[in-house]
């Protein structure tokens, strides 16, 4: 009878974990019910858009979105456990690190509300997106690039008369700073993922976790897909492109060239893929649209997420 019992446990522990998930989802899926409709909502306009213009709808960018995500999550959590087994080896830990591991995996990383908020976060995540970039690259289509020359005039008189790269040439323009300047810029993106899964990944659900949540996405929604549609600008990298006339940022544009025959400068080729893309109407990268700035909008949500959530340090850093 005992050796039944014994046997039993892990049934019963296996259906009393499902159950636990199951409710945890059905909490969490009313507690991001905001976020879906914000989601299905950019889907919905986003087919829309694209029925009206006669462009299909790319749901190859499900996988995408989902799988990119996915892996990073993967990636999070075996860095987690590899952390874990470090710190149970640098402090001498007497007790078994199977038992200790495994506490972790199913009690902390795969307890019901995170898995459920994770859930809940990746698929309003992945919804909102494909419908997100299936906007963007309507853009050209939809309002032809128009504004290039009238933000081209503002920066100037912005700037006193000069571009903003003429005022930094000074400093940036060696190979090396460069280099270092585009390095810097595809940093972001790290940023970027880590604080959408410290939020995501989030073990337990708050009002913080769900106001950036919705920040998130409404300033993605708002910056390209309301204003990047009004304002619809291919930026000065493609200036040349949709300009007739002079092109005041081909020295720039030249500086970037020769720089990435020295270093390894990424957004010289991005920028070759993602024109031809445009040209194609489809490719590896897609979406032109220069105005406003993502990189600016969202660093600036990072800093108030850091401030916000008590970590001081956090904020100074994303102010960095």
């Amino acid at each position: 009878m005992g050796l039944a019992l014994t046997d039993r446990r892990p049934v019963q522990f296996a259906f009393a974990r499902l159950a636990a998930y199951g409710e945890a989802l059905a909490r969490g899926l009313r507690a991001h019910s905001l976020l879906y409709g914000l989601a299905l909502l950019t889907y919905a306009v986003a087919a829309a858009e694209d029925l009206w213009l006669g462009l299909p709808l790319d749901l190859g960018l499900v996988g995408l979105v989902t799988g990119t995500t996915l892996a990073f999550l993967f990636l999070m959590i075996f860095l987690w456990l590899a952390g874990d087994s470090a710190r149970l080896w640098y402090t001498g830990y007497k007790g078994s690190p199977f038992l200790a591991l495994k506490s972790r995996l199913f009690d902390d990383i795969l307890a019901p509300e995170r898995v459920s908020n994770t859930i809940h976060a990746f698929l309003v995540n992945g919804i909102f997106f494909v419908g997100f970039l299936g906007i963007k690259k309507a853009i050209p289509s939809a309002v032809p690039f128009s504004w290039d020359l009238t933000f081209m005039k503002m920066d100037r008189v912005l700037h006193f008369g000069l571009l903003p790269h003429e005022w930094l040439a000074p400093i940036f323009s060696s190979p090396l700073a460069i280099f270092i300047v585009n390095v810097n810029y595809n940093l972001w993106f790290v940023v970027l993922l880590a604080c959408f899964f410290w939020q995501g990944f989030a073990a337990r659900d708050n009002p913080l976790r769900q106001k950036f949540l919705l920040a998130y996405l409404l300033s993605w929604f708002i910056g390209t897909c309301v204003l990047g549609t009004i304002f619809s600008s291919a930026g000065p990298c493609f200036y040349g492109f949709v300009e007739p006339g002079p092109n005041p940022y081909a020295g720039l544009m030249a500086s970037l060239a020769s720089a990435n025959e020295l270093y390894p400068v990424w957004a010289v080729p991005t920028q070759a893929t993602l024109w031809q893309s445009h040209l194609a109407g489809h490719g590896e990268i897609e979406g032109v649209s220069a105005m406003p700035s993502m990189h600016v909008a969202t660093t600036i949500l990072f800093i108030l997420l850091g401030f916000a959530s008590g970590k001081r340090w956090l904020g100074w850093f994303f102010v960095a």
